[in-house]
């Protein structure tokens, strides 16, 4: 079977006398390519084909292999290395001796007529001798058969500068708050969805509260501060209507002046989403929204909370993409849960099967009363979000009694535990950051594309081996300094 069939959009375009005798017009025209190669091969001369072969190797060398196949050029680095240092080392010897052979003819007293439009012009460089005389005995102009050596070198030297540039640091990370998160950006680029703001590697322990509408989310980081945050609304019916990223230990309760950038780094993870949803649905979520607040307890940690889900927002491309977004890319989340709301939505549960890459996440089944609990449904909705494998586990749950004067004190006690829970956190947050940013390295290196795709892969292999290795220090980190990969 051919590459083409009649009825492909290729040949939809050809004249009918021709899709209706298809196989004939696609023989006769293999066989025209067969004779015209065969003609070239047999009237071209030796130097010739090897130039016009050694340009077709450098040119899918650069088009082909360092753009669409890294890995193959890493594994077999040594071998194309040598083959293109003797193509470029010919090359170069060759356009050496032709353009001596010119310049020697050029600085004769008596110049060959055919040659003196040459003389000073940067096209000497790129000419060979004349050959040939015409009829009255005069040499014929020179040929440019020296430019297909200058493409050559150009061609060659291009495709060592892309394997000497993994050895140098990028430019723009030298200085970078971060070196660490700009280097991970930069092997991952092209890969939006799995990039992360610059304050991720060492900024401050984000805790997401997400669940359905109604569930509590702000009555618990209310509770947790110990006063409502400024911009809190707390009632029966759905209030909180925007994503709200709280920035703890502040000098100021209220939303962050938009002049104040030292606070509102602590949220550039949210303007980081909101430009990952744009690419993804073209149009930014608005409902987005920076809030400091004088808590000191949690100085370390930022908060998030979050609209309640509700079905629709499954239709929404907006809150999807902005909700799937903020599970994968939050340190911590923590899933509300009213045990008297009723059933937890199949499609919110499954955000945690597949969606959240290197994060954890635990269940606070808010409103608790004891009396009425039933067990077996808490493992049956438990279960949706874990694959249907593990069963309800204490160490992954945390039970809030209802706020109430019958179960005040245990409610008080309730928050304590989960104040305690929340400061432990901070112990495994960076090493899950790593682990995140190491298994979206690995998951995507094998797709990395671009004619600098070779250095992406291998500062990719550097932080996999390396930084982003938790059980031992990164090496060589002076060089870093100097920016040189090494």
């Amino acid at each position: 079977m051919t590459g083409l069939e009649p009825n492909s959009y290729p040949v939809s375009f050809l004249p009918v006398v021709l899709k209706e005798n298809f196989n004939l017009f696609f023989f006769v025209m293999l066989l025209t390519n067969i004779l015209l190669l065969t003609h070239w091969l047999i009237s071209t001369p030796l130097e010739s084909k090897f130039n016009w072969s050694s340009f077709l190797i450098g040119s899918t060398s650069i088009l082909h292999l360092h753009y669409a196949n890294p890995i193959l050029v890493q594994e077999y680095e040594h071998f194309f290395i040598g083959l293109w240092a003797i193509l470029l080392y010919y090359h170069l010897s060759t356009w050496r001796n032709n353009f001596d052979k010119v310049k020697d003819l050029l600085e004769e007293k008596t110049v060959i007529a055919s040659l003196r439009p040459y003389k000073g012009s940067v096209l000497r460089f790129l000419i060979t001798i004349p050959k040939d005389k015409t009829a009255d005995n005069k040499w014929k102009s020179p040929s440019l058969g020296n430019g297909i050596h200058v493409i050559a070198m150009f061609m060659y030297g291009f495709l060592f500068y892309l394997h000497i540039i993994p050895f140098i640091t990028p430019i723009h990370c030298l200085g970078a708050s971060s070196p660490l998160c700009c280097r991970y950006n930069y092997a991952i680029e092209g890969f939006e969805a799995q990039s992360v703001n610059t304050d991720f590697c060492s900024g401050r322990v984000r805790i997401a509260f997400v669940g359905s509408w109604s569930t509590g989310k702000t009555s618990i980081i209310n509770a947790l501060l110990g006063h409502e945050y400024s911009t809190s609304q707390i009632a029966p019916a759905p209030t909180t209507d925007k994503f709200a990223c709280l920035v703890l230990g502040t000098k100021y309760s209220a939303p962050i002046r938009s002049d104040d950038y030292d606070l509102r780094r602590h949220c550039e993870i949210m303007s980081h989403i909101n430009d990952v949803t744009h690419s993804k649905c073209q149009k930014h979520l608005p409902n987005v929204i920076d809030v400091a607040d004088e808590n000191t307890e949690f100085g370390n940690f930022v908060f998030f909370d979050t609209p309640g889900w509700q079905n629709e927002y499954m239709n929404n491309c907006e809150y999807d993409s902005f909700y799937k977004q903020l599970i994968d890319k939050v340190d911590f989340i923590y899933v509300v849960w009213d045990v008297n709301h009723g059933k937890i939505d199949d499609y919110f549960a499954n955000l945690f099967k597949s969606q959240t890459k290197g994060t954890d996440y635990e269940l606070i089944y808010n409103r608790y009363n004891s009396r009425n609990a039933d067990m077996s449904f808490f493992n049956q909705q438990y279960a949706k979000m874990t694959n249907g494998q593990e069963i309800l586990s204490e160490m992954y749950t945390i039970k809030l009694h209802e706020n109430t004067t019958e179960y005040a004190k245990q409610y008080e006690n309730d928050v304590q535990f989960l104040r305690d829970k929340i400061m432990s956190v901070n112990q495994t947050v960076y090493d899950n950051r790593k682990k995140m940013m190491k298994k979206n390295l690995l998951s995507y290196r094998s797709k990395m594309t671009g004619l600098l795709s070779l250095r992406k892969l291998k500062m990719a292999n550097s932080l996999i081996e390396e930084d982003l290795n938790i059980h031992s220090p990164p090496k060589g980190k002076w060089l870093r300094y100097l920016g040189l990969e090494l």
